[in-house]
Parts: structure tokens; sequence; C-alpha cells
């Protein structure tokens, strides 16, 4: 009688802990961190140099040194500068501050003009610093291929259509990732941002040792990307991401975030929002997390690659305020990432080593590096935006049977007001950075 108990019992215990094992686990309780986890701002606040190194003197315009007496000034040389280091107007893009003028042309197939700078008299062409520099071909051809570049046009086919060595595309869009480098780290800078949708996407690369990911930030306003980066899907790239996107942020701004669940942003974020402080009584200091931080997530569920539900999931701060923070700038306040999602397939068609079955995956890291940047200079400064077109007050009249405009296409750094107009592919080629 006592075996048949026991073994009652023992049958009972095993159906029980069928029971509670089969029950959903709980999510892991995940706990903020510091700047001293993210190693980039180890290294930022161990290499900062004082502010009293930082040299702002600006030298006085030429126009107050020079003679009245000459030939007035009638080329526009704004954006232009001396590369000659002992110079007094050194790198100073001003043209009411340096002292270029114009000294001929020069050029077999298109005149190129050339500079003077009267401070030192160096002499130097307007394609210095640019991706023009040097190269026989014609500028508008160059333009061609590089537009067409920025479009998800392939390598191959530009070779074969255009009669041109690969080997000289290449090295043309080596110059373009280059200047599309240049341009986001020139006008990048103190942004204020509302709403920043965090994702990454796979990326194909043929000699790379392990997964590369394209980690994207896009801000939902105005639609801009202040973050992109390449890399493995890993705590300290999430860490770099959000180093490189408060880098550029304006001081005191703290946007709300969304992202997928992927648990590296949590950590990513709270260490870089955030700040010390000392309670009353106390020696040691507390990483607090901002009162304005909000963070919310998209957890997708897919079963054998279909979409079964979605969990949207509030990490960090009240629902009722991220609501009302998004609809106050004019959003739904939904917990979404549809916007670089679709940032993300617009990167796929407009960088042809992203698109799906391919035959022109790239061999190296650096090679899609080059290429994403000169596609993301063409889509922040060229391209409209139709989501982001405005409404004329008065709408403007049109020749023959036409329809009134009704609203002005903007482009991405137009609506961010990083420039006043779109730029041509022209602009972007010719536009000198050091």
């Amino acid at each position: 009688m006592l075996l048949e108990l026991s073994r009652y019992k023992w049958i009972l215990k095993w159906f029980t802990s069928r029971k509670t094992s089969s029950k959903t686990p709980k999510p892991r309780v995940m706990k903020p961190r510091s700047e001293k986890d993210c190693p980039h701002c180890r290294k930022s606040l161990a290499s900062e140099a004082p502010l009293s190194s930082i040299c702002t003197h600006i030298p006085q315009p030429w126009n107050e040194k020079k003679s009245k007496r000459g030939r007035k000034k009638t080329i526009g040389t704004q954006h232009q500068f001396c590369s000659k280091p002992d110079c007094d107007y050194y790198l100073i893009a001003d043209q009411n501050i340096h002292a270029l003028v114009g000294y001929g042309t020069h050029g077999k197939y298109e005149n190129i003009q050339d500079l003077l700078c009267q401070a030192c008299h160096k002499k130097f062409t307007v394609r210095r610093h640019t991706i023009l520099y040097c190269l026989k071909t014609h500028s508008k051809t160059i333009c061609l291929v590089l537009n067409l570049l920025a479009l998800g046009v392939d390598i191959s086919a530009l070779e074969e259509a255009l009669t041109i060595r690969e080997s000289t595309l290449r090295t043309w869009l080596v110059r373009s990732g280059v200047q599309g480098r240049k341009l986001h780290e020139r006008f990048f800078i103190r942004l204020e941002l509302v709403h920043v949708q965090l994702d990454e996407l796979w990326a194909k690369v043929k000699q790379a040792k392990q997964d590369i990911w394209v980690w994207v930030a896009c801000e939902a306003k105005t639609k801009i990307i202040p973050v992109i980066q390449l890399g493995p899907r890993t705590q300290d790239m999430a860490y770099s991401v959000m180093h490189e996107l408060k880098s550029k942020m304006k001081a005191g701004c703290v946007p709300v975030f969304s992202s997928d669940g992927l648990q590296h942003y949590f950590y990513a974020l709270t260490a870089h929002f955030g700040e010390w402080i000392c309670a009353d009584g106390e020696l040691k200091a507390v990483w607090m997390i901002l009162p304005d931080f909000f963070y919310a997530q998209v957890i997708k569920q897919r079963k054998r690659f279909r979409l079964v539900d979605v969990v949207y999931r509030h990490i960090w701060g009240l629902p009722t305020e991220y609501r009302s923070r998004l609809k106050a700038e004019g959003l739904s306040g939904n917990i979404n990432t549809s916007f670089v999602e679709r940032i993300n397939l617009t990167l796929r068609q407009g960088v042809s080593k992203l698109t799906r079955r391919t035959w022109g995956t790239a061999q190296f890291s650096s090679e899609l590096t080059e290429h994403i940047y000169w596609w993301l200079a063409y889509y922040h400064f060229s391209r409209y935006h139709e989501s982001l077109r405005i409404k004329l007050d008065v709408p403007i009249l049109r020749k023959g049977k036409l329809r009134a405009q009704e609203y002005r296409k903007v482009t991405p750094a137009v609506a961010a007001g990083l420039t006043r107009k779109r730029w041509s592919v022209m602009e972007l080629v010719s536009y000198p950075l050091p």
C-alpha cells in the first residue's frame, strides 16, 4: 500500500513539474548602465582637451587690409578656402573675410576656375579638396555616374552601358564616399531630434569573417539619418551608435526612442542619457536616468517566416507621457518603428550592394561603407521626400492647362534646417571640404 502511494505521489509531482515548466518565463529585468560601461565614453573623457587650448581667433578681413584701388571682385569664392597652413586665412571659407580672388581658368575640355590667395600668393584650383580634383573625365559624366549609383544601379551595369572601366568607377565611388562622410560630419551637428527610431538590417559581405549589420538611427519627423554604422550585432556596436548619436545632438536634447526587441539598445541608451547625482549626506554619486527619457520596443513574433503577433512594450517612462510628447510634435503617439523600416527599404533600393539576391555584393565592409555614405549625402541633400512636402499658403499658377502648384517639395536636410535649398549632384561633388 505504501509503495503504491509513493508511486502516485511521484506521478503527481511529475505532472506538476511539467505544468510549471510549460509556463512562459518572465522577461529578465534589465538594469540601466552608466557612462562608465561605454568604452567610447571612457576614451573621450580620457582624451578630452581643455577649452583653453581651442583656438577661436578670426583674422581681420582682407577687405580692410588691402587698398581700395584696383578692380572689384567679380567671382564668388564662398565655401572656398586657402589650404596653406602658414596663411592667416587658412581654412576660412567666408568670402567676406578671406583673400581669395579669381586667377584665370585652365582645362582642355571644360573651363576650370583658378583662385589666388592675395595674402600668401598661393594659387590653386576650385576643384581642390573635392571629388573632381585631378580627374580628366568631364564633370557631367561623373555626376551622371554618381547619380545612378545613388539610385541603385550596379557598377557592372554602368561599365557596360557607359564603356567606362570598373576600376575608374570604383575610384569615383571611393571619393564620393569620403565626400559624403565629410558632409555628414560638417552639417550634422547640434541637432534637435524629436523621435528617434532604431533598427538594423543584415548586409552580405563576401570577405567578412562575421555577420555585418547596418545600424540605422532615423528621426521620425524630419526623416534624417543622423547615425549609420556597419558592424556586428554586439553590445559594443550599440554603444558606438549611441555615442555618435549623443555627440551630434544639441546639449540638453533628449528625444523619444523606439526600437525592436534587441536588448543592446536599452543598455546603450541608459548609459548615455543620464547624469551623476549626489544625494544629500552621501559622498558617492549615483547614475540616474534623465526624467525626459522615454523608450519603447516593438517586438514582432514570427513563425515560419510569417508575422504572427506584435507586442508593444514600454521599457522606460509612463505610456501617457510617451504619447503626449509625440502628439505635441504632430506625430500619432503610437509605438512604432515604421519610419526606420521604410528607410531600410529605401537603403536597400538605393545601394545596389544591399539589394536582395544580387550578384554585385560587396567584397569588403569598407567598400560598402563608402557606397552607403554617398547614398546618405544624396538622400539628405538632393532627393525630395514626398512625406515632407509643405502646403503653400498661395498656390502658384502654371502655364497652360496645368493645375496650380499647391505643395513645395523639400529634402530631409531642408526639413531639419541644415540647408535652405535642394542641392544638385554637381553641388555635392564640387563642395570643397578639407
